[in-house]
């Protein structure tokens, strides 16, 4: 695309002071018509070389790390410069006769570009007769200057226009990803006569690794979870999707929550490769029995408000995908009395820190559970959001928290 524009320069007989008006002119139509940088790169050095008859230069572009985009009749000298050490402490506009640096000494001109703060790119010109020095620096660097100062902003705009889509298309499919995400969970929870249950679920970013869910086993029985994939974002998201359609496939009425784990330990190892681990809080309830067994495989321990107080589930195992195989299991049996509360939750709750830098904790849970256990299960998540909310202040959420709560009838 570069082309016509240096044709329309080279056939111009205008004189030295139209010739620049006319460069600015056909630069500025050129980054107009979105000409990329590389055609940009190559007008630069076409008005450098044939129209201000500088021998040579070089262009260096800030684009992370730095880049040589125009070296004429210089790429041996600035083969010896590295622009994150030797340019990128000069700020204004030098001259290279007393140089520290000695390749630098290769040129007699600098010209840095910045936007703020941020150097966009840095201008040599070397090359000059000794007797047409001063000529340039009259009639010509101010050009040069500006034209440079074009050029960079034009393709620092490029670049931020591009990271802009990538960050919009990037925000879309994490949209969509956690829309995808959401469909994994259940969407309804029981609200009968044997028990009500309630959910909450705030991902760290738009995805997360927290996970819980129910599943009718039987006329009697029901079984439920929460867990919690380590890391954040999409890599735990995808792990935890994983996990999700092995449980659904695994879990059944005549098979044992023992053996539903190691089944699903298994499955971690396999997927995770021992990069990652879960850790998982599964319960069984059977209604006409009023009994819950349960397994803690490394996770947060739920809370269970029963008539004689407040009991902590700790019995289980390791976490899953950490060992290969689990060899004791410690299933847990609790009887369930009428209006027992269970609050299961995940560790961005009891880990949250305030702006003192203290967790939530777990004993702050405890009180409010104690405090607080007669409301609805949907009343009494929204309160401890509220709580967590207030006691984190200004400080930002460290993971994602799901919670899961359940009253017994």
């Amino acid at each position: 695309m570069s082309g016509p524009v240096i044709e329309k320069l080279k056939s111009s007989t205008s004189s030295r002071s139209k010739l620049k008006l006319d460069s600015l002119l056909e630069i500025t139509q050129a980054i107009n018509s979105n000409f990329s940088a590389s055609d940009l790169f190559k007008i630069f050095e076409f008005v450098l070389a044939d129209q201000l008859g500088l021998e040579k230069f070089a262009y260096c572009a800030n684009e992370s790390p730095w880049r040589w985009t125009v070296t004429h009749h210089s790429a041996e000298e600035v083969s010896k410069i590295k622009p994150e050490f030797d340019l990128e402490g000069i700020r204004d506009l030098c001259y290279t006769e007393n140089a520290l640096i000695a390749p630098l000494r290769a040129f007699q001109i600098i010209i840095p570009v910045f936007h703020k703060t941020k150097a966009l790119a840095y201008i040599l010109i070397g090359g000059i007769e000794p007797e047409r020095l001063d000529d340039v620096k009259e009639h010509d660097l101010e050009f040069i200057q500006t034209i440079s100062n074009i050029i960079a902003v034009a393709i620092e705009n490029k670049r931020l226009y591009k990271e802009n889509l990538q960050q919009e298309l990037l925000q879309r499919e994490l949209d969509l990803a956690r829309e995808m995400q959401a469909m994994l969970f259940p969407d309804h929870l029981p609200n009968n006569e044997h028990f009500e249950f309630s959910a909450y679920y705030q991902p760290h970013r738009k995805v997360g690794g927290d996970y819980y869910d129910y599943i009718r086993l039987n006329a009697q029985e029901v079984l439920f979870c929460v867990a919690d994939v380590s890391g954040k974002g999409v890599s735990a998201a995808l792990l935890m999707s994983n996990f999700q359609a092995n449980l659904r496939a695994l879990a059944s009425a005549d098979k044992s929550l023992e053996l539903l784990t190691r089944e699903l330990n298994t499955k971690v190892m396999q997927s995770a490769k021992g990069e990652k681990f879960i850790t998982f809080f599964v319960a069984r309830y059977h209604q006409q029995k009023r009994e819950l067994l349960y397994i803690n495989a490394g996770h947060n321990p739920p809370l269970l408000r029963c008539t004689d107080g407040i009991e902590v589930l700790r019995k289980g195992c390791p976490g899953l995908g950490i060992l290969d195989e689990l060899v004791d299991i410690e299933v847990g049996r609790v009887s369930i009395s009428p209006g027992a509360f269970l609050l299961c939750y995940t560790d961005g709750l009891v880990e949250q820190e305030n702006e003192g830098g203290k967790d939530f904790g777990l004993e702050l849970l405890t009180n409010i559970l104690a405090e607080n256990h007669a409301l609805s299960t949907k009343a009494f998540n929204a309160l401890l959001v509220e709580h967590l909310s207030t006691y984190k202040g200004e400080r930002p959420y460290i993971d994602d928290v799901a919670l899961l709560a359940c009253r017994f009838f």
